[in-house]
């Protein structure tokens, strides 16, 4: 078996004397004797006096010699070793030992705190979260009239958008009419000035004119005409029908969103015209063929308002219109599943109503 690293190493000496590893003699020579030298040696090296009485033993069993002196370094050094690195590991692992309870102490100390600041925080958040739930339940039934009014102002502003993008797209047709208008000026002048020249100076002749051309279908010539008429006339009685005419027209063209901003001016412009019957109709064809069926039904439904003063005929028109889209199952109407549908007509509905004489209406000339 390999002696430990740390055993000494023993060597015989001058004289016949035993040296350790350091050089330092620590027996003496051969004539005073190992043995008898070797207990009162073997107390400072860690050996107890049982251990170095079987050493003395043994060494004086020996005969008096350098092997005799040999073998009792061997012996010694087979025993010092072992209690001087059993000692050395035993301080070590007591070192070690404390290192890690205070350690541990520590770790148990800021736990604490950590815990503490914890406790500290949950007890604050509970009342936060308490005092939150008390003003959530002060304030619920505000917040519901609150959140019911801003439905309704939401709605109000929709409808007041779309019929915006109607008036909107109205004008934008009205301004592509006329740049093609002056494009044709520029490449046929001729024949645009002898039309020019055809255009009839009296009032009355102008307006069957115009109503010439819009019953033989061409439609866009007699909307040219009807806009004279409005720009000559501006204050003529038959002003607001010449208007309807001008959407009339967008309508036979099936171009419903232009005719629908014609026929909203008249709403807004002209309450009080015999034709606001006839506008309040046609827009609501004009909302159904663009498959809006709950801003169609709005606009017949306005027409049945005392207010607005339609004649039965009309009325019933209407009625019939509303049961028609109502049991429409898709083939029409395309806003079956839109929350938001029916704004534009609510507003121009109640625009008609709030606004308009209580006069007689003439009934519409023509139904589709």
């Amino acid at each position: 078996m390999a002696l430990p690293s740390a055993m000494p190493v023993a060597r015989v000496g001058v004289g016949g004397s035993v040296v350790l590893g350091g050089g330092r003699s620590v027996l003496p020579a051969a004539s005073t004797g190992v043995a008898g030298r070797l207990p009162s040696a073997l107390p400072r090296w860690g050996i107890g006096a049982g251990r170095g009485d079987v050493v003395n033993r043994a060494v004086r069993s020996m005969p008096m010699s350098a092997p005799r002196v040999r073998i009792a370094c061997i012996v010694l050094a087979a025993t010092v070793p072992g209690c001087l690195t059993l000692r050395k590991d035993h301080d070590a692992l007591a070192a070690r030992v404390a290192e890690l309870e205070r350690a541990q102490a520590e770790q148990a100390r800021t736990l604490k705190v950590t815990l503490d600041k914890a406790d500290e925080l949950s007890r604050i958040l509970e009342e936060k979260v308490a005092e939150a739930e008390a003003l959530l339940r002060r304030n619920q039934a505000d917040l519901g009239m609150r959140v019911e009014e801003l439905e309704v102002a939401v709605e109000t502003l929709r409808g007041l958008v779309e019929n915006a993008e109607y008036v909107a797209q109205a004008g934008g047709q009205e301004l592509a009419e006329l740049r093609r208008d002056l494009d044709v000026r520029l490449t046929k002048l001729e024949e645009k000035l002898n039309e020019a020249t055809n255009i009839p100076e009296g009032k009355e002749a102008l307006w069957a004119e115009a109503l010439r051309r819009e019953q033989s279908g061409r439609h866009q010539a007699a909307r040219k005409l009807w806009r004279i008429y409005v720009s000559r006339y501006p204050n003529d009685p038959k002003v607001a029908e010449a208007k309807f005419h001008v959407g009339l027209t967008y309508f036979s063209e099936r171009d419903y969103r232009a005719a629908l901003g014609e026929f909203y001016q008249i709403i807004q412009q002209h309450p009080d015209a015999p034709i606001l019957v006839d506008a309040l109709y046609y827009s609501g064809l004009g909302f159904a063929r663009l498959g809006q069926c709950a801003n169609a039904i709005a606009y017949f439904k306005a027409i049945e308002r005392p207010k607005v003063g339609a004649p039965d005929k009309v009325k019933e028109a209407a009625r019939k219109q509303i049961r028609r889209l109502e049991a429409d199952d898709g083939t029409i109407c395309a806003d079956k599943d839109e929350k938001s549908a029916g704004a534009a007509g609510k507003l121009g509905a109640e625009s008609a109503a709030s606004t308009a004489a209580s006069k007689g209406r003439r009934t519409p000339k023509r139904r589709k």
